[in-house]
């Protein structure tokens, strides 16, 4: 299959809006492509763009997973715990002192070694 025939192929599948943004080079060279009915921009190889259905560009559809299989919806990961800078836990840390925390309960929410809270309260002579 030469250039031609597969930009013939690919319009008439897509009826024109599956563009390749590079050129042809073979059936199995990465190319990169835009939707401009979805407008996203994706990398396919021409003979899975023009193959079997299950290969085909579907706008706003998941590719699949490594085995293959189509899905029908994106799972939506649980975002992980935003990891506490020390900027944010020392402004916590400084807000409990002033509030009359005891350097367990600083220890507990700030999730530290209470030594290191008691060390502090005892050289600021907090505690004896």
């Amino acid at each position: 299959m030469n250039s031609s025939e597969f930009e013939t192929k690919l319009n008439w599948v897509y009826v024109g809006k599956v563009k390749a943004l590079n050129s042809y080079v073979s059936e199995h060279a990465v190319l990169l492509f835009h939707c401009d009915k979805c407008g996203a921009e994706f990398y396919g190889k021409p003979m899975y763009m023009i193959g079997k259905d299950h290969q085909r560009h579907i706008c706003t559809m998941p590719y699949g997973d490594r085995y293959g299989e189509r899905l029908f919806s994106i799972h939506s990961r649980p975002k992980p715990n935003k990891k506490k800078t020390s900027k944010d836990m020392g402004k916590r840390f400084y807000e409990m002192v002033i509030e009359d925390y005891t350097p367990s309960q600083i220890a507990k929410e700030l999730q530290v070694n209470p030594k290191i809270i008691m060390m502090y309260f005892k050289e600021e002579g907090l505690i004896e």
